[in-house]
């Protein structure tokens, strides 16, 4: 009986040892990379979960990691030797007056686009945006021009916003 108990008493130290040591270690995606990055071309893998991060997020309301996640993509866009980023007037006019945020997901949307399609990631782009715009849960203001962009892209009128 004695030695039930002990056998016992070693596997619950044994599983809180994994457990404790699980909670321990670091994202490799973690703020302090964000802010230390130096190779860009290995930031790859964070860029992602980044951007999925805010992709996954309403436009207002988030917390410190959605705007550490925001300012790696950001510098991450402006360093990349990998890809040009041209930013479309017809994309920039939605992203006026309480829609501001909205800049940063368009840029999100880039950027992931760039990194998942390597070419031609600007159509990507505007269809990853709309999605983002279609989700009630993700409280985008649905202005005129943000109700148009979406009918466009549904009808694959994509052009105008490339």
């Amino acid at each position: 009986m004695q030695s039930s108990v002990k056998k016992i008493v070693l596997l619950i130290i044994c599983i809180l040892s994994v457990f404790i040591v699980h909670a321990q270690e670091k994202n490799s995606c973690d703020s302090t990379y964000l802010q230390n990055a130096t190779n860009i071309s290995t930031a790859d893998p964070c860029l992602l979960t980044g951007a999925n991060y805010v992709l996954e997020h309403p436009l207002y309301g988030n917390s410190k990691l959605y705007y550490n996640y925001m300012g790696f993509i950001l510098e991450w866009m402006d360093k990349t030797p990998d890809f040009s980023f041209s930013l479309n007037s017809k994309v920039l006019e939605l992203c006026k007056d309480d829609n501001l945020s909205l800049f940063n997901v368009y840029l999100t949307c880039l950027a992931k686009a760039a990194i998942e399609t390597k070419k031609n990631y600007v159509p990507v782009a505007i269809k990853l945006f709309v999605a983002y715009l279609e989700k009630p849960e993700n409280k985008v203001k649905r202005t005129s021009k943000i109700k148009k962009m979406i009918a466009d892209v549904q009808e694959d009128k994509l052009e105008k916003y490339i």
